[in-house]
């Protein structure tokens, strides 16, 4: 139940070439019908064109498999609803892909990206998912932008290792078990997000997180402000934190946070602005 593109893509012939076979048609069917079909009909799908849904979607399992490179995915206003498992929209091996306009919630994870380049995730909502937005290895150059993030049961977004040089910027985080957590992020950015009321932590960062640069975050109102994760081998050295508010927490910096460079930062109203 979806309208698709019909662009320079060349629509007729990536439906050959992609799903022509038997084997891909079986894969591949749910993904050519026609606006007349039902809307689950799409959960599982393989989306190898543009792709707009006109409505919503409420899968037991997996929710959109990308397919392809070059692609748009436009929600258009719609809710992609899991049952607690599966992944909402999965991006695997992918790059230039563009997924926006919607909501996704109760999903292991609303979007998963991994070894992928330049996915834009742009403009929608993602609610009661364990993460919002899984970045897993090997995910180069990506953007999370312009997002809501309300009451994921782990975290809003993370950023996995092996993961680098990935943006995020301008999204917003409320009620969330932990708003950003840095698991394992090299060379990325984390600039001008807006992370409230988390149950532990607004951004956390593992001991093998570095090089990372937070910029122009407001982080307020959580137990912790900035968690650095203490290990036996250590905690995160060689990020960047610059002109943040940090306001309202119970402890605005949470762990051993010495090895990393802090410029310019605003505490202000928490209970404490460090704290083991």
């Amino acid at each position: 139940a979806f309208t698709r593109s019909h662009s320079e893509k060349g629509d007729s012939a990536m439906r050959s070439n992609k799903c022509g076979s038997l084997a891909f048609l079986l894969v591949c069917l749910p993904a050519i019908l026609g606006p007349g079909a039902a809307a689950d009909d799409l959960c599982g799908a393989t989306i190898v064109a543009n792709l707009k849904l006109d409505q919503d979607l409420t899968c037991t399992g997996d929710g959109l498999i990308v397919g392809a490179d070059g692609i748009k995915l436009n929600l258009d206003g719609h809710t992609i609803t899991g049952s607690g498992s599966g992944v909402g929209i999965g991006v695997t091996g992918r790059t230039n892909v563009s997924i926006s306009g919607g909501t996704v919630k109760n999903f292991e994870a609303g979007v998963r990206i991994r070894e992928s380049t330049d996915i834009v995730v742009k403009g929608n909502e993602f609610r009661e998912n364990s993460d919002g937005v899984d970045m897993q290895r090997f995910s180069h150059g990506n953007t999370v932008k312009d997002n809501a993030f309300w009451d994921n049961r782990a975290r809003g977004i993370m950023l996995r290792s092996f993961s680098s040089d990935n943006t995020i910027k301008e999204n917003t985080f409320t009620g969330n078990n932990v708003g950003i957590l840095l698991f394992g992020a090299t060379d990325s950015i984390v600039k001008e997000n807006l992370v409230t009321a988390s149950v532990l932590a607004g951004i956390r960062v593992n001991v093998i997180a570095t090089g990372n640069l937070i910029l122009e975050n407001t982080v307020a109102s959580n137990p912790a402000g900035i968690e650095f994760v203490v290990t036996p081998t250590g905690t995160a050295i060689g990020n960047t934190f610059v002109e943040n508010t940090i306001a309202m927490n119970t402890c605005g910096l949470k762990g051993t946070y010495v090895g990393n460079t802090f410029r310019e930062n605003v505490f202000e109203g928490n209970g404490a602005d460090s704290c083991p």
